[in-house]
């Protein structure tokens, strides 16, 4: 059984959008034995994803993801993600990859970059830094979004006024707004 003071302990966690140039990432903490679904639900809320897609994990050479009504997602070698603890499967400096819509193909780079004692007798995930705007779902992938970027920056590209309005007139791929960001995320129940 664990003693009163294993349950306060948090993993700081970096996740970075793979190919992102300059990086996308996100600094979280989390209690160490969240399940791999909750750890899921944290990455989507720091990155302001809106869980329309399906994912995986990949953790050495195990993959990990939602159980479906008819098995895993894939293949009978599929683990299931509800049943699996953060610190069952990786310690401090481990490093794995978090896939996120298969069509866009989405990869994050993973880094658990140290255990710590949690602040607050609360058990909840934090978002403590950050850099760069998250690219908007269902855009081609990181390519996609780069690639809308540059037409919202160039007036005479003929997709300028379509782009603008589905990024949103205020859109800033540098912009991150660490409040709004620790809000969401500190409202998960896990």
């Amino acid at each position: 059984m664990a003693g009163k003071q294993d349950l306060n302990k948090m993993y700081e966690v970096k996740v970075s959008l793979s190919g992102s140039q300059p990086l996308i990432w996100r600094r979280v903490q989390v209690p160490r034995d969240l399940t791999l679904h909750q750890l899921h639900q944290v990455i989507q809320a720091a990155l302001d994803w809106d869980d329309d897609h399906l994912h995986e994990f990949k953790i050495g050479r195990k993959r990990y993801a939602p159980l479906m009504e008819w098995g895993t997602d894939f293949d009978d070698s599929t683990v299931n993600e509800d049943i699996v603890r953060l610190n069952g499967v990786a310690k401090p400096k481990a490093k794995f990859v978090y896939l996120y819509d298969f069509g866009d193909s989405w990869q994050h780079d993973i880094q658990i970059e140290r255990e710590l004692a949690s602040k607050s007798p609360a058990r909840q995930a934090r978002c403590v830094a950050g850099e760069n705007a998250c690219p908007p779902e269902d855009c081609g992938g990181i390519y996609g979004y780069y690639d809308m970027v540059d037409v919202a920056n160039d007036p005479q590209d003929e997709e300028y006024e379509h782009t603008r309005e589905w990024l949103g007139e205020d859109f800033d791929p540098t912009h991150f707004d660490l409040d709004a960001t620790d809000r969401r995320v500190s409202r998960l129940k896990i």
